[in-house]
């Protein structure tokens, strides 16, 4: 009986946090290693890491055969502990049910009542498990989320490089909160959306990702007036958020599912990112390992994953140089 209430308790707690997003880990700074400014040919003035170590020269992971990010992930999605000890617990507190019927008269009636509501809510909550999001109801434009309007792509299975007179960029830079407020506060970007990209399943949930069996990165796909804002300047954002000599991990986030990327919807981006991939690999010992492929359909996050950090009070003003907090 003790198993069975710690179990029970133990999937509630779970459920909890994931339903109210409890903080991941500790702060994280907006920038965790120190830069300095510098000047690479065509890509003047903008920060990057100082290296650890001498220079060496290596060849680009991003560059490399798909094998050292290799994060394919199942074609369908694989049941989640929780899922499992949801059904377990049906399955337990069913049985006991069942044996009770037989001797009804005689039964404890306060255990048939607790097994009864163990039963009911584990149903209803392995049923809330499955449900998929609906993209009709997120965080729309007005807003300056990208999100309704990138479930709609996600559902015509399309791959957008441009919307009206703006274009479309993805990038993954770890936990996707923080690398959405960044990209939020800079002049140019005009709406965000983040979600999940480059896996096997459709229609992913955030618990489906969280089990790194997908093979779906979080990531962020913004919509940014070229006139206004250069691409390189947004790369110059993501890899000054990250470490990418670090293969699967963002800060204290470890997992294919905070790999980081840049993913190109056009030729432009593409010759872009790898030149500038080139050229800030000569300021590391290690080789980079952020992955370089071509933009997949992305599927938006659960609405309350939209705009988390300027939800939780965090400024979103445009060149604002405030430390960006990954737990609200």
């Amino acid at each position: 009986m003790n198993l069975f209430f710690t179990s029970f308790f133990f999937v509630l707690r779970a459920s909890t946090s994931l339903a109210f997003q409890l903080p991941r880990g500790v702060e994280r700074s907006s920038d965790p290693l120190p830069v300095r400014s510098t000047s690479f040919g065509r890509f003047s003035n903008f920060e990057t890491r100082r290296p650890i170590g001498p220079l060496k020269s290596s060849r680009l992971a991003a560059n490399k055969d798909s094998v050292e990010n290799d994060a394919t992930g199942f074609p369908i999605a694989l049941p989640t502990l929780n899922q499992a000890l949801l059904l377990w617990l049906v399955f337990i507190s069913g049985s006991r049910l069942l044996e009770s019927l037989p001797n009804l008269a005689e039964a404890d009636t306060s255990s048939i009542i607790l097994n009864g509501i163990f039963f009911t809510g584990s149903i209803f909550g392995l049923a809330k498990t499955f449900a998929k999001i609906d993209y009709e109801s997120l965080d729309d434009l007005d807003v300056n989320s990208l999100a309704k309007q990138a479930g709609r792509w996600a559902d015509a299975n399309t791959v957008p490089s441009s919307h009206e007179q703006y274009e479309v960029a993805t990038f993954a830079g770890g936990c996707f909160w923080g690398p959405e407020l960044h990209y939020q506060r800079i002049p140019g970007v005009v709406a965000t959306c983040i979600g999940y990209t480059q896996g096997a399943v459709e229609r992913p949930t955030y618990e489906q990702v969280c089990s790194g069996s997908t093979g779906h990165t979080e990531a962020i796909q913004l919509l940014y007036d070229p006139a206004v804002v250069s691409y390189v300047r947004l790369l110059n954002k993501l890899f000054n958020t990250i470490d990418p000599t670090l293969k699967n991990r963002v800060g204290n986030d470890r997992g294919t599912q905070y790999r980081h990327g840049v993913y190109y919807h056009t030729d432009e981006q593409r010759c872009v990112a790898t030149s500038f991939i080139d050229e800030t690999q000569s300021q590391y010992s290690d080789p980079i390992v952020t992955e370089l492929m071509p933009a997949a359909v992305f599927w938006p996050a659960e609405n309350y994953h939209q705009r988390y950090l300027v939800k939780g009070g965090q400024s979103a003003e445009k060149e604002c140089e405030e430390m960006v907090r990954c737990y609200g």
